[in-house]
């Protein structure tokens, strides 16, 4: 009695097998083939579910990216900018830090008497290196790849040389001083490559020299009115 208990408990699990429909893509039609299964069920594939081809396809942006800045500023005297900026953060972070090193060249009106000023009126007058740490809070989205940030920024600047026409009208007195302290204000629109704001210069330590006869014609350092590009890449 004990064997035939034995025997049958054997039998039932080779049944079951037996009874499951085996097939290859030779047997029958498609519509007709059933598919062998076991215990488990295969889980539905949900929008979430990582993929080769997925991870492919999204790359992630870089948290730390580089990028050429461009600035372009005026108040009676032109300042056209050219530097390398570092950016911490990514587009769609809340926040970004950035810094770097920028060129500013300074064109202005021509000092000297008016039968001996050039066709233009305008002379070069000088350069200067500035240090910005800009400040950003990306606040919404304005299309599908743009966002709009405010921010603020401060910029260190320190003296490269007068113009030849300022250096021998002023002979040995600097028309750009030694160096200048600013904070500037900014709007823009961020993407992934590129960045672009508008924003007004406030000087804390002026840039120029306003003592000098005829440098009025740089302007008052109250304020400078700009913008800025910025190339990611």
């Amino acid at each position: 009695m004990r064997k035939y208990l034995l025997t049958l408990l054997m039998l039932v699990p080779l049944s079951s097998i037996a009874n499951q429909e085996f097939v290859t893509p030779d047997d029958g039609d498609d519509d007709n083939n059933v598919v062998a299964t076991s215990s488990y069920e295969e889980l539905p594939k949900t929008e979430g579910t990582f993929t080769f081809e997925n991870h492919q396809g999204n790359k992630s942006e870089p948290f730390f990216t580089a990028g050429i800045y461009q600035t372009g500023d005026y108040y009676k005297c032109l300042g056209v900018g050219l530097g390398l900026l570092f950016n911490l953060g990514r587009t769609n972070d809340m926040f970004n830090l950035s810094f770097g090193a920028e060129y500013i060249e300074y064109i202005a009106g021509d000092p000297r008497p008016d039968d001996q000023k050039g066709k233009t009126g305008l002379v070069d007058a000088g350069g200067q290196v500035v240090f910005p740490v800009i400040a950003k809070l990306q606040l919404f989205r304005t299309s599908k790849w743009t966002k709009f940030y405010i921010g603020c920024g401060a910029e260190y600047g320190l003296w490269v040389y007068d113009g030849s026409v300022m250096k021998d009208y002023y002979q040995d007195r600097n028309v750009i001083l030694d160096k200048s302290l600013a904070v500037t204000p900014m709007v823009g629109w961020r993407a992934r490559n590129v960045d672009f704001g508008l924003y007004c210069k406030y000087y804390f330590d002026k840039a120029f020299n306003h003592s000098l006869p005829g440098v009025k014609d740089l302007g008052k350092d109250d304020i400078r009115i700009g913008y800025h590009l910025t190339y990611w890449f």
